[in-house]
């Protein structure tokens, strides 16, 4: 492209394409996860690279992460409010399953072959109690579960001990605020 062709909307038409290209690739069933990774980012580097206009390509790719992010917390709004409401649902759900409970029980009956749906009650395992803490139960009847402490991980490694077992990662990893 010259230079003349670099107006804004040029530019927008450009991220557009670009957009649909990245969501064709996103969609494509023949690519497995990283190929279609190796290949968007193919893309954003031949389209930054295409010719001299990087700093300004590199603005219009910053915002559109902006907007990514942007319809990321709008996303994750929605969502929080569609878990409220499944939770309202469900607990309106399971005080009416513990009423119906109720009357069953009430009336003698543990079944019912409706038309529509058919109801049958069973007794559950008792629930278990302890009289102690998890911790002072014999070793049979515990779960270990063990996680790195990688904050002293670090820590032991940026003091140089000679640590065998661990090594902080050659890549070079990079983060980036866009305001």
């Amino acid at each position: 492209m010259t230079q003349s062709n670099h107006t804004l909307w040029n530019i927008s038409q450009e991220i557009i394409e670009l957009e649909n290209l990245i969501n064709q690739l996103q969609e494509s069933e023949e690519l497995n996860e990283e190929e279609k990774e190796v290949k968007i980012n193919q893309l954003f580097s031949n389209w930054l690279n295409a010719d001299t206009q990087f700093d300004e390509k590199a603005e219009k790719v910053a915002h559109y992460i902006k907007y990514l992010e942007a319809i990321t917390e709008a996303r994750k709004a929605e969502a929080k409010r569609i878990r409220v409401l499944a939770s309202m649902s469900e607990k309106q759900g399971d005080k009416l399953r513990k009423y119906l409970i109720k009357e069953m029980q009430r009336v003698n009956k543990t079944k019912i072959e409706g038309v529509t749906c058919k109801l049958s009650m069973r007794k559950k395992q008792p629930s278990i109690c302890l009289k102690v803490e998890p911790e002072e139960l014999p070793d049979e009847f515990k779960r270990v579960k063990i996680e790195p402490n990688l904050t002293e991980i670090r820590k032991a490694l940026k003091s140089e001990k000679d640590i065998d077992w661990a090594f902080f990662d050659d890549d070079e990893d990079y983060s980036l605020t866009i305001k």
